[in-house]
């Protein structure tokens, strides 16, 4: 604290003056080992790239923000958007590259599509008919249903509770004929 100021003094003062002290030492003491600077690639503002000079000059670039697949994504998004570039306005029904896109396409739904063989095997959409609870009409997912189970568990809790009255029915039976 400042040799002038004398009597109380408040924490939230005190907390201050220590950070800012301990702010200070840290920013000397590294001030020593390297310089960095903040600027964006274009223009020398502040911005998401960071250069660090390390002792002779020399220079490492780093960036901000970014992860290797997101960069990847955005360099594929450009590419593709230059290849729209060079098409033209209008697509007609002669267009390969929309007729191919919407061939490839899988849609919920469609009835044929486990039938035709695709170029690529994997599965784009998952089968909900594998998946789906059972229900008491053994309707299977599709037009007449959804696959969705809107029920509150009641049926589901009646049925656990008659198998387990059944099963520690048996297990008393089992066990009261044993020694026989």
């Amino acid at each position: 604290m400042k040799d002038s100021q004398r009597g109380l003094i408040s924490g939230e003062d005190l907390k201050e003056e220590i950070s800012k002290i301990k702010k200070e030492e840290w920013l000397r003491s590294r001030s020593n080992h390297f310089k960095c600077k903040m600027r964006s690639q274009s223009c020398g503002l502040p911005g998401n790239s960071l250069s660090i000079l390390l002792g002779r000059g020399s220079e490492i670039k780093l960036e901000w923000g970014k992860g290797l697949a997101q960069k990847q994504e955005a360099e594929a998004r450009e590419q593709e958007l230059e290849l729209e570039k060079a098409k033209p306005f209008a697509r007609t029904r002669d267009d390969l590259d929309l007729n191919n896109m919407q061939k490839d396409t899988v849609r919920w739904g469609d009835p044929m599509a486990h039938l035709v063989k695709k170029k690529h095997s994997e599965v784009v959409l998952p089968d909900i008919r594998d998946n789906a609870a059972p229900n008491r009409y053994g309707i299977k997912p599709g037009r007449h249903w959804d696959g969705v189970d809107r029920s509150n568990g009641f049926e589901d809790q009646m049925f656990n509770r008659e198998n387990e009255k059944q099963a520690t029915e048996r297990e008393g039976f089992m066990w009261s004929v044993a020694d026989m």
